[in-house]
């Protein structure tokens, strides 16, 4: 099995690229396992496979008296307690693909000791990929693309990867939404990233220094997407490939019946 975290900000698009991502899976003649791990969520446009709703009660944690922070944070805590059960389903499925829709807040999931070891204890000895969805309003302003914003959210998927120690793929989710223009202006950022760095104008030097360190680096794979068109779900499945399968196409840890 191949592991797929869907992460990002809260209204980034988790919830919706698990269905379709899911369903494009299927369409090719694969399977895909849906794992819902918010607590919290009350509705889905999927049904989940694997369901930590089933485990772990947020209603209940705010009849409890706690607010709907600290019964968010302490729901996704004891997920921890169910890590073991969540596994054993998933490995029930015996998929291809397992696609995992984590919750709404980004920093729960990938901040707190408990939800790292979940991860651990879930993803096991299997691989994995955090593909992380990077919201458009975060850095559209008045319609053009900001560049300290965009810069912002590129370095918070870095350091969900450096925290989760797996590969990540930035997506630039409700690729519908932006014009012909803007992604023109990100296209052009992300071939050179130096552009980026001249864009922040008088940003304090540390920051362009950061982006130009970036640069050096590599920021690796941003792509476009779409749920709602399926568009750039293709790219998508591919550097998922080339992050875990070396690029072979259809491969992965389970029969497929494309193979």
């Amino acid at each position: 099995m191949y592991f797929v975290y869907l992460v990002g900000t809260a209204g980034s698009g988790k919830t919706s690229m698990t269905k379709t991502l899911g369903d494009w899976i299927e369409d090719h003649e694969m399977s895909a396992c849906r794992v819902n791990l918010d607590p919290a969520v009350e509705v889905l446009p999927y049904a989940p496979d694997v369901d930590v709703r089933e485990y772990v009660n947020y209603k209940e944690l705010l009849k409890e008296g706690l607010g709907p922070n600290g019964a968010l944070v302490k729901s996704v805590d004891l997920m921890l307690l169910y890590a073991d059960q969540l596994r054993a389903s998933i490995e029930e499925t015996e998929s291809n693909y397992v696609i995992v829709d984590t919750p709404g807040q980004l920093e729960l999931f990938a901040y707190r000791k408990s939800t790292l070891e979940l991860f651990k204890k879930i993803t096991a000895n299997d691989k994995a990929v955090l593909v992380y969805l990077i919201d458009p309003s975060l850095f559209i302003s008045e319609g053009s693309a900001d560049p300290y914003s965009f810069t912002s959210a590129l370095l918070l998927g870095l350091s969900v990867t450096a925290r989760m120690k797996v590969p990540l793929i930035h997506v630039i989710s409700k690729s519908d939404l932006l014009s012909e223009e803007i992604i023109n202006v990100i296209d052009s950022w992300l071939e050179d990233l130096g552009s980026l760095a001249m864009s922040l104008g008088d940003a304090p030097p540390a920051l362009a220094r950061v982006v130009e360190a970036l640069e050096e680096a590599g920021l690796g794979e941003v792509l476009f997407a779409s749920s709602l068109t399926e568009e750039g779900l293709d790219n998508i499945y591919a550097a998922v490939q080339r992050a875990l399968a070396g690029g072979e196409d259809y491969a992965t840890e389970e029969p497929s019946a494309r193979l």
